[in-house]
């Protein structure tokens, strides 16, 4: 059913709709409803305040939480940020939570429930809803200035764990929403830029125009220069006339009314109001404010309710990152371009359907065929080989002094390790021999995501 109006102008709305709907008139007092029985749940209210209130609760109870929540009129964007959009009736919240339900029923539901679980719980809310960004709300009341409002309502620790997830690529920025400025000393973003002398870093300056004697080379305010109505060098006491002959006005215009030093430009300072650290603007540390969304990896681990990354079992054979791993091919193709004698072998290596086997078999079985996989592998490769992975699911292996056909014989004992039926691993794979191979100019990128294109056909 759709649960609930609030507010008592809103109350025959439930009895109208023409889906399943329950009203409560007064949640301060009734409790929140049943969550179980609810598909969504609809706020109508033209109180923002008891909106956010509403929404927050919601979304911190480990049942209802996850569930969508609709709005029967815009509030604003703190409200806004933890509902699912403004609807006209319930029949059409009704219409839009199936779509979101429905991809719900594909992940763990003890996972979903568990409270403790706070991560899973965020990468279901995001998988069940394909399009939604999670997009910081700024306010200089708050401690880091932005902060992550649904982030903030479902976890305990929303920062840490955004910036967990980030790292192990379940979540990846959209948008770079901001750029602040924090302290080195705490960490704090909130600081008060303040010009000082750059002689005796007193903040007491004034910018004044100032005035340049030629005869003597003078520099001081301009006001000193006056006498009885005229400029007269208070040091030489020359009569300045002509300016450009006599005199000129020089780029020195901040004096400091603390030492007399006269400079050009002030020396700038940030002063944290947090700690109340004084550092130069270049000690400062930058950090983007971003957006983020889901990966295909979050998907993934959503899916097979494995936040860790089953995939991630690779790296435990000769892996190196994609960067080294693209210079040391980019080396081996110029090798083999200039000393044709030498040769090695690529070969991919695609895990094509773990999402699969983990509906059908579950998580553990899946890690453990996986750690099978593994083992037999490295069984395989050299210690000379090297490894790397281009995708969650696309493992490559750098052959070095392989010819092709050695090449085609470790293909085949990989393929060897899958099971003959649907219960184990289907692997995909494909190959690459220098020089026989090569084609013209192309480079280590270029080449990988040529064969990456054919092991996805």
């Amino acid at each position: 059913m759709v649960c609930f109006v609030l507010d008592p102008e809103f109350k025959d709305l439930a009895a109208k709709a023409s889906v399943p709907a329950q009203a409560l008139e007064n949640y301060t007092e009734s409790g929140l409803p049943d969550a179980a029985a609810a598909l969504c749940f609809l706020i109508a209210t033209r109180d923002a305040a008891k909106a956010l209130d509403l929404a927050r609760r919601l979304r911190a109870g480990t049942d209802p939480g996850l569930k969508p929540i609709y709005l029967l009129s815009p509030l604003g964007a703190s409200v806004e940020q933890l509902c699912d959009g403004v609807v006209a009736t319930p029949a059409e919240a009704w219409d839009k939570a199936l779509g979101t339900t429905r991809l719900f029923s594909e992940l763990d539901p003890a996972g979903l429930a568990d409270s403790r679980n706070d991560v899973y719980r965020l990468l279901g809310f995001l998988y069940a809803r394909p399009d939604y960004t999670l997009v910081p709300s700024g306010t200089w009341q708050a401690e880091k200035i932005y902060t992550y409002p649904l982030a903030e309502a479902l976890l305990e620790q929303a920062d840490d764990t955004i910036a967990t997830l980030v790292q192990r690529k379940l979540l990846a920025p959209t948008q770079l929403v901001d750029r602040l400025r924090h302290c080195p000393k705490c960490d704090g973003p909130h600081l008060n830029y303040i010009d000082t002398c750059p002689n005796c870093a007193g903040i007491d300056i004034a910018q004044k125009p100032f005035l340049h004697c030629f005869t003597c080379g003078h520099v001081s305010p301009e006001e000193r220069f006056f006498s009885q109505d005229k400029l007269v060098c208070p040091q030489c006491a020359t009569a300045l006339r002509h300016i450009g002959a006599d005199y000129d006005r020089p780029l020195e215009n901040f004096q400091c009314n603390g030492c007399g030093h006269v400079f050009v430009d002030p020396q700038v300072t940030a002063r944290c109001l947090h700690c109340h650290q004084v550092s130069a603007p270049d000690a400062l540390i930058a950090r983007p404010v971003q957006a983020f969304k889901l990966t295909d990896q979050g998907r993934l681990s959503a899916r097979t309710g494995d936040v860790e990354d089953v995939f991630s079992m690779l790296d435990s054979l000769n892996n190196v990152s994609r960067a080294y791993f693209e210079s040391i091919l980019d080396w081996l193709l110029a090798l083999c371009r200039r000393h044709k004698e030498e040769q090695f072998s690529l070969v991919a290596v695609r895990i094509a359907n773990v999402v699969e086997l983990t509906d059908r078999i579950g998580r553990a079985q899946v890690r453990s065929l996986m750690d099978e996989f593994v083992r037999r592998v490295r069984e395989l490769i050299r210690t000379t080989d090297l490894t790397t992975r281009t995708s969650q699911h696309t493992l490559w292996l750098l052959l070095p002094k392989t010819h092709a056909a050695g090449q085609q014989t470790v293909r085949e004992r990989i393929m060897g390790l899958r099971s003959g039926d649907d219960s184990g691993l289907r692997l995909v794979t494909v190959g690459f021999h220098a020089p026989s191979q090569m084609i013209a100019g192309e480079r280590a990128k270029m080449l990988l995501a040529r064969l990456e294109g054919e092991i996805g056909e």
